[in-house]
């Protein structure tokens, strides 16, 4: 269980210095009974909030600390209720939610510390909310801290200037990926905090480097060196119990005096990683999809439903990738996936274009005239303006079973294939 994404690291190994800005931070705002902010950066993986958390629990002071995720919040009232609910504190309506957390904010008797994970899914519609509670925050006599975190680099870049014009910047924290060292390093510590003393490593160390090696070249994504591991060892579990039913069965048919050896103990090797590696990896198309982001998966799942829906029969067996998609039609598919999942609101005409002209130059899709436009000859990358896209039509670049391999890895996205 130590190898599970869920299963919280026994401490935090290596992030010296993040660990001393997130100290500093908390010494200086709610230690003191002070508003302040910070926003924390960095890729997916890299150990942004388990250091946080980790941090906070170190603190002797009292304070009151919660943790909300943004993607469901698809309303910007629904920050600030969401907030409320958290601290136990549930405002008496959504309409009245932010006076009473601006209430809450003024009046508390010891500080709160509230931590916005996915921040930048509040971005466009809902980024008034962002503003409003960064200000809350900054204000002389306010008790509550923000800490907002997010996978985008560049999302103070979209926001901050804002934020400065307000006098309201926050801390800026990044965090880079995780080098091979540090992923041996984390790795090598969740396993000997259960395994028994003087005993042999259960994962060999040249497999745990192997394991290192290939997800810090790729993402430095801790949580996939830990999915690498954790299959590693269940393929090994499997070889092992087998092998000893093999035992059993020989000792049983052999006589007492030519019994064979026991199964040797449980053992995983370089062989067993790389196993692991090849089945993850796959192919670069399958690396490609795997990077795209959840809103251009919604593309591709509103990209699937439509070429469904063109298909001749049922049954028919025409690949998605050999249909042509108006990008009109495309967009009003995706709107539709987004008001099903009632996970998030969808992205404005302007904003769903540039996430399709991102996917093309990721080779996942191509644009292409729609036949209206192939009568005039015309033929022209998209572009990020409504009325220039009304020509525009959208074909699959890569295998449609290779997309529903990727969509089938979002367990929201599932209902959807």
């Amino acid at each position: 269980t130590v190898l599970h994404r869920s299963t919280a690291a026994p401490q935090i190994v290596g992030r010296e210095v993040e660990q001393d800005a997130i100290r500093k931070f908390l010494g200086a705002t709610v230690e003191r009974s002070r508003g302040g902010s910070m926003y924390i950066s960095g890729n997916p993986g890299t150990g942004k909030t388990a250091c946080l958390q980790a941090i906070i629990k170190q603190s002797s002071a009292k304070f009151a600390s919660v943790l909300v995720n943004c993607v469901p919040l698809t309303r910007p009232g629904q920050v600030y209720a969401a907030v409320l609910d958290a601290l136990d504190k549930p405002a008496a309506s959504t309409d009245s939610a932010l006076a009473d957390l601006e209430h809450l904010a003024f009046s508390s008797k010891s500080a709160v510390l509230v931590i916005l994970d996915e921040v930048d899914s509040l971005l466009g519609s809902r980024q008034e909310v962002l503003y409003r509670l960064f200000e809350l925050a900054a204000h002389s006599d306010s008790r509550l801290a923000l800490v907002g975190i997010a996978n985008a680099l560049d999302l103070t870049d979209r926001f901050l200037p804002r934020l400065q014009a307000r006098n309201c910047e926050p801390t800026l924290l990044n965090f880079n990926p995780y080098q091979v060292k540090d992923i041996v390093a984390i790795l090598q510590s969740r396993l000997d905090s259960v395994a028994a003393k003087g005993a042999d490593p259960v994962i060999q160390k040249a497999a745990l480097e192997l394991c290192a090696r290939k997800v810090a070249a790729t993402s430095g994504d801790l949580r996939k060196a830990l999915d690498v591991c954790r299959q590693a060892m269940e393929s090994a579990e499997t070889e092992s119990k087998r092998k000893a039913k093999s035992v059993d069965k020989e000792n049983a048919a052999a006589p007492d005096a030519v019994q064979t050896q026991s199964a040797a103990p449980l053992r995983v090797s370089i062989m067993h990683i790389a196993k692991v590696l090849t089945s993850l990896n796959g192919s670069p198309v399958a690396q490609k999809l795997e990077a795209l982001n959840f809103q251009q998966k919604l593309v591709l799942c509103a990209y699937a439903s439509l070429a469904r829906a063109d298909a001749p029969t049922p049954t028919a067996k025409r690949p998605a990738s050999s249909n042509v998609i108006a990008v009109a039609n495309l967009y009003s598919e995706y709107v539709s996936i987004c008001g099903r999942l009632s996970m998030l609101a969808p992205v404005t005409r302007t904003e769903f274009l540039d996430l399709v002209a991102m996917m093309e130059t990721q080779g996942v899709v191509t644009i292409e005239a729609s036949k209206a436009g192939r009568r005039c000859g015309a033929r022209r990358r998209i572009v990020a303006t409504a009325g220039a896209a009304d020509d525009r039509a959208v074909r699959l670049a890569v295998d449609d079973a290779d997309v529903r391999r990727a969509l089938e890895k979002t367990p929201a996205l599932t209902p959807l294939l």
